[in-house]
Order: structure tokens, then sequence, then C-alpha cells
């Protein structure tokens, strides 16, 4: 059994690495060559180099990207931060993925021009790059830290905040010193590469993709195991099955995808004849916990 686990956390790692590898090279064959800024705190480490180097007119070496460096700088107090507050497992793979990602930003060798000629190309190759490594990074478990990790450290202490304030607080930072220092233009395909990215990453993490369950069984108790097992609420009502001209219970709640492969197990072992079905709803107005669990 230890074996088996062993096996698995290696495959989750392995597969963390992979996603902070393609965000990487997506960062250095797509976004450097054609001269954008990134979002998040990578954009941010963008700015810092900018300041010291060509405001302050301290001398960076010209053979490295110092972006990498300065993004593992940022994320040290968060890591710190995030130890004592989220999950040790979820904690150990963004340090060696924070750690392999500010590398790779750093050695990758950038193309000395575009790869595609239509910069909009590169952008929207790119940033589905990028979306799809940050996605598979968070569906198993771990991230290339930065806005994730003050995701889950607020998230856990402040359940009714929501991380995307800050992410568009910083976002909107960057595009304007891009829109500042270069052009409309400049920032306007930056934020293009990032749009994309965050739709593909929506896609792939699969535990920001929100399910409703309708449940029916005859199971009196089903409700209340329902609630205890997800933590999430359920609404139950009582229903007529016509063919069966037996009364039944219905239950409805919400999850995200994630949960529902876990859910489905649960419900036939308390159930072997139960009845459910998923639909994605578009809208949710209320309470909807957002979480990020760890494998």
């Amino acid at each position: 059994m230890k074996k088996a686990e062993g096996i698995n956390e290696w495959l989750h790692m392995l597969y963390v690495l992979i996603g902070v590898a393609l965000f990487s090279a997506a960062y250095r064959f797509f976004l450097i060559p054609a001269g954008l800024y990134c979002g998040g705190i990578t954009g941010a480490a963008q700015i810092i180099k900018w300041v010291l180097s060509d405001a302050c007119g301290i001398p960076v070496p010209t053979n490295l990207d110092i972006v990498g460096i300065i993004s593992w700088l940022m994320n040290i107090p968060l890591i710190f931060m995030g130890w004592k507050t989220v999950g040790h497992k979820f904690m150990i793979r963004t340090v060696i993925a924070v750690c392999v990602q500010s590398f790779l930003m750093t050695v990758l060798p950038s193309p000395p021009k575009l790869l595609f000629s239509d910069t909009l190309l590169n952008c929207l190759i790119g940033g589905a790059i990028s979306g799809y490594g940050v996605g598979l990074s968070l569906r198993e478990g771990g991230s290339g830290g930065g806005t994730d990790v003050i995701g889950m450290i607020c998230s856990k202490k402040y359940p009714g905040f929501s991380v995307g304030k800050i992410s568009l607080f910083i976002n909107i930072c960057v595009y304007l010193f891009a829109a500042m220092k270069f052009n409309l233009e400049v920032a306007a395909y930056s934020l293009v590469f990032s749009f994309v990215a965050t739709i593909v990453m929506d896609q792939v993490h699969d535990q920001n993709i929100k399910l409703t369950v309708f449940v029916i069984s005859r199971n009196p108790w089903l409700g209340k195991k329902l609630t205890d097992f997800t933590g999430r609420g359920v609404t139950s009502w009582n229903g007529w099955g016509e063919f069966t001209q037996q009364g039944q219970l219905v239950h409805m709640t919400v999850i995200n995808k994630y949960e529902w492969q876990f859910l489905k197990r649960f419900l036939l072992q308390e159930d072997p004849k139960v009845f459910a079905f998923v639909v994605s709803p578009n809208r949710i107005l209320g309470n909807f916990e957002r979480r990020l669990e760890v494998q």
C-alpha cells in the first residue's frame, strides 16, 4: 500500500514539473521574443527587472534572464506563509516546482525572433501552452507559486476572499506599465496572452469547473450523509416515481468536477440503486466555496 502511495506521489510530482516546464517554455519561447508582459508574479518580476536595469542603471547579466531569479525571491515569503497555513504536501510540491520553474525561466534560450510571424498567433499558442501548464500543476496538487499560493492562504483564513481581486490588481498594474512604457498594442497583446492562458487553465484545472448533482434515492439518510461527505450544502425534497409508483427523495448539491469522482463511489456504496445526473451551471449566485484539494 505504501509503495503504491509512493509511486502515486512521484507521478503527481512529475505532472507538476511538466506543468511548470510548459509555463517556462511559453514564457521564453513566445512571450519574450514578442516583447510582451506576463500577468501575476512573473509580470511583477518583469517590471522589477526593468526598474533595476533601466531606471536605476544596475547592471544585469545579459546571458541570463533574471526574471526567474526575481520571481523565485518573491515566492520565498509566500512559501513561508503557506507552510503554516496550507497543507505541507501542497507546499512541498510547490517549493520544488518554484525552484524548477525559476531555473528554467532563467536558463532556457529564447529565440531571437518570433516563432510565428504573426504576433497574435504567438499570443494564442503561447497563452494556450502557458495555461495548460499552470492548470496541470494545479490539478496535480502543486503550483508554480505566486498568486496560486496567495489564493490558498487567503481561502484558508478568509473563506469569503477572492484571489481574483489580487490577480486583477497585479495584472492591471502590469498592463498599465506596458502601455505607458511601450504602447497600447504591447499591453493589448499581453492581455490576449493572459486571457487565453486563463481560459485554458480553467478547462484543465477541473477544480474550477462547477457541477450541479441531482441524486434520487429511497435512502432516508442519504441527504445527511451527502452533507457530511462533501462538506457542502444539500437541498432535499420529496419526489414520486411514476414508473415504480413509490415515493423517493431528491437531493441537489453543487460541487466541482474534481469532487465528482469521489462522490460517484460514495453514492454507489451507500445505495447501489441510486440514480444521479449531473448538469453544468452557467452561473452561480451565493456562497460557493472554491477549493483546491491536494491529492
